[in-house]
């Protein structure tokens, strides 16, 4: 069959990311015997005139569309690609008969609104390498792909012509040697993509060593979408991969994608030992847990070359940890902090301010301890995402502040009401008079254009290890000169509770 496989993220802040989910899929696809050609929307001044022209000249047989995200989750200055996906799929159905099978992360969150919204033909729940190459044979074949698991089905229309979807759980496809096609590893066909584009525009590239996670942070989608077991490869198998992209695209920095690279441990360990033994001159960072993170590990880490550490902190205050479902407590938080600066990494502190339960006690005290702790760059988010099927919406949903009917494709964010006055301006005081801190949601964080400049000048890698610069802070901390009070009047399309 002549398949289609379309990445909509057109997002460039802070970097363009590489598809590499979808790379997964081209991979799959041609190993399955089938014919691919691959329309990537990031690039291009007229991405969807660029696509209407692609599809009509290959008249696939299937298209495949990759949703990866379903907004920036940042609030107030929210960012929702609904309108952007829409105008998508309306122009693969406006210019072909194929089928239009909806896949992705972000779908994923929310597969059955996706599918009403979008009208897809149908849709593919979490891991897609086989789920999807599975549809194919039966579509092929004439058959109902309906049983096939992580298969969602096409809208129905029933008596009353109202559009519905099954409102049965999907369950999605979690093989445990999902990196491997029978006997044969199986690495994502970067060459069906401009991967050299995305090195050169965002900095780097990226690599998954595994998939899912054990921790049961109140919020996290990733439990939902890959499992609560890790999956990993065998790290013989993730250096080959790297190896062969620093030879066959040059050198470049690598970001891990895990949701936590360094858990469980022996894990990292063993990647970083392979490392070492080939010799290999590599520069990597990725996102990190402070749990069991020791000074033997972080040493470790920035012998085999990393550079970079964002560490998913979200706040250091016992009481505030422990209501965000976080595994540690904040004197854990600070030792990893400090075993990761003494190896000489650069850390970026994640934080999420306005979680339920939130004081402006709990708040400050954060705040002095990140003053303390003086990592190279903090992003604090402000307001949580609510997502279905998290354990922080579920228990609002329970506790009567919140109705399941609310939480889905528009932007739905909690602010505990004791900190929603007091935030804004707070934050901003402490982004002015540290220079370092990023607030996503209050500031944009970096103008496209300066994005653009600073990566022609060679800087590669995450853009926040700059914050180490006094230029950089000086710079940064003009934004807050004058700092907002309120969070703005927000519109219709988000909701904060």
């Amino acid at each position: 069959m002549r398949v289609l496989l379309v990445s909509a993220n057109r997002e460039h802040l802070p970097d363009p990311i590489f598809p590499l989910g979808l790379a997964y899929i081209a991979a799959a696809v041609t190993k399955a015997g089938h014919e691919i050609d691959v329309a990537d929307l990031c690039f291009g001044r007229n991405p969807l005139d660029e696509l209407r022209t692609q599809v009509t000249r290959y008249q696939p047989d299937v298209i495949g569309l990759s949703l990866r995200n379903v907004d920036n989750a940042a609030y107030p200055l929210t960012v929702d690609y609904l309108k952007l996906h829409r105008e998508v799929v309306d122009v693969l159905h406006a210019v072909s008969n194929a089928p239009v099978v909806l896949g992705g992360s972000g779908f994923s969150i929310l597969p059955q609104a996706y599918m009403q919204e979008l009208d897809g033909d149908w849709g593919i729940a979490g891991e897609g390498e086989r789920a999807f190459v599975e549809l194919l044979y039966a579509l092929k074949q004439g058959l109902d792909p309906s049983a096939i698991v992580g298969v969602v089905p096409p809208i129905v229309s029933s008596a009353t012509e109202n559009k519905t979807t099954s409102s049965l759980p999907i369950l999605p496809q979690r093989p445990k040697n999902w990196s491997k096609d029978g006997s044969e590893y199986l690495h994502p066909l970067r060459t069906a993509f401009d991967y050299a584009r995305y090195i050169r525009r965002g900095g780097t590239g990226n690599i998954q060593t595994k998939r899912g996670c054990v921790f049961k942070c109140s919020y996290c989608t990733y439990p939902l979408l890959e499992g609560n077991r890790f999956r990993a490869r065998d790290a013989v198998d993730v250096v080959d991969e790297i190896e062969k992209l620093q030879t066959d695209y040059g050198e470049h920095p690598i970001f891990f994608v895990d949701s936590i690279l360094n858990f469980p441990r022996g894990h990292v360990e063993a990647i970083c030992e392979e490392i070492l033994q080939r010799k290999l001159k590599l520069r990597w960072s990725c996102y990190a847990t402070p749990i069991k993170l020791d000074q033997h590990q972080a040493d470790l880490m920035a012998a085999a070359g990393c550079e970079g550490i964002e560490l998913g902190t979200d706040a250091v205050d016992d009481e505030q940890l422990a209501r965000l479902g976080k595994s540690f407590d904040a004197e854990i938080a600070k030792r990893a902090n400090r075993y990761c600066m003494n190896a000489g990494l650069k850390v970026c502190q994640t934080i999420i301010f306005g979680g339920p339960g939130e004081t402006e006690k709990s708040v400050r005290t954060t705040c002095k301890a990140l003053r303390k702790m003086k990592p190279t760059a903090v992003v604090a988010m402000t307001g949580v995402r609510l997502y279905p099927g998290t354990p922080l919406t579920t228990s609002l949903i329970e506790e009567g502040k919140v109705a399941e009917n609310e939480i889905g494709l528009l932007p739905t964010f909690y602010i505990d009401p004791a900190v929603v006055d007091f935030l804004p301006g707070f934050l901003q005081q402490q982004a002015y008079e540290t220079g370092n801190w990023v607030l996503p949601g209050l500031v944009e964080p970096i103008q496209p254009a300066s994005q653009r400049f600073l990566r022609k000048l060679g800087v590669a890698g995450p853009l926040w290890r700059l914050f180490h610069k006094p230029w950089m802070q000086w710079f940064y901390r003009s934004n807050f000169k004058k700092p907002n009070t309120s969070w703005g009047v927000p519109n219709a399309s988000k909701k904060v509770i």
